[in-house]
This record gives C-alpha cells, structure tokens and sequence, in this order.
C-alpha cells in the first residue's frame, strides 16, 4: 500500500471507492416506501417497505457491482485494466438501474422510490469520471516515457 502510484490523494482511487460505498449502501437501504392508511379504528398509517436485499436481483446487482469496484482498486498498476474494469462496472450499473426504473413503473401506483434508487446512476458517474482520470494519468505517464526515450535517442543512447 505505500507505493506510490496507490494512495488516497489520487483523485480517481477516491471516487472509485466513493462508487463502491454507494453500492455496499444499497444493501442496507430500502428501495421504496409506502404509508397505507390504517384499518384499525385509531386511524394512522402502515409503513411498508422494500429493501434492496428483499429482492434476489437487485441484491445480486449491488453484491456484484461492489465487488467489482473492490477489484478495480486493487488493479492500480495496471492502469488499461482499471479503466476496462470501471467501464464494465458503469455498464453492469446501467442494467440496474433500467431494472430499476423498470420496478418503479410496476409499483408506482403504491410505493414511492426513495433517493437510494438513484445510487446506480450516480456510481455510473462516479466511475466513468475516475476512468477519465486513469487515462489522463496513463497519458502523462506515455507522454514522460516517449520523451525520456526521445532524449536518449539524440545522445545515441548516451546519458548526459
């Protein structure tokens, strides 16, 4: 962990991770909410939810998608594999979220989606931002080592 390519002050490690919580996030969240008046005398309402984890798909989805970010992290040094991983990532999360909007359009009539329906879309930005900041980071490092050929070329591959 101390080399120095891994670190925290990297931009795109952050935002990677940031992606990875917002998944993990959604197994302890509800998806939707519903308040149905009561039928006891009292009046009131029922609280009704539905959780992310209550239905096998979208906690499958959010398992996978964490997992995935887990990996890409770990792929540091080889910077094409991140940016491969975070773009197979974004789209898994495309997939979720159209199954999500597609579970809203079947229990709109009863349930209201909470904020954390969204955390697909927002990983999805998340990671094609960090992926454009791997490249950005991969082109420097092309840039230096053509140059530091370049250099070496002149010389005849003598050092000065």
């Amino acid at each position: 962990m101390s080399d120095k390519y891994f670190s925290w002050k990297r931009i795109q490690t952050v935002l990677i991770a940031l992606a990875g919580g917002l998944m993990l996030s959604t197994l302890f969240l509800d998806m939707c909410t519903a308040d149905v008046p009561s039928a006891d005398a009292a009046g009131g309402f029922e609280h009704y939810s539905i959780a992310f984890r209550e239905r096998y798909q979208f906690l499958i989805f959010s398992f996978v998608t964490f997992a995935l970010t887990i990996v890409t992290i770990g792929y540091y040094k080889q910077r094409i594999m991140q940016i491969r991983l975070c773009i197979l990532n974004s789209i898994l999360l495309l997939f979720y979220q159209i199954w999500l909007v597609a579970a809203f359009f079947q229990l709109r009539e009863a349930f209201t989606f909470t904020v954390a329906s969204l955390f697909p879309l927002i990983s999805i930005i998340l990671l094609l931002t960090a992926a454009t900041f791997i490249w950005k980071d991969e082109l420097k490092f092309m840039v230096a080592n053509a140059m530091a050929q370049g250099k070496g070329a002149k010389n005849g591959g003598r050092r000065e």
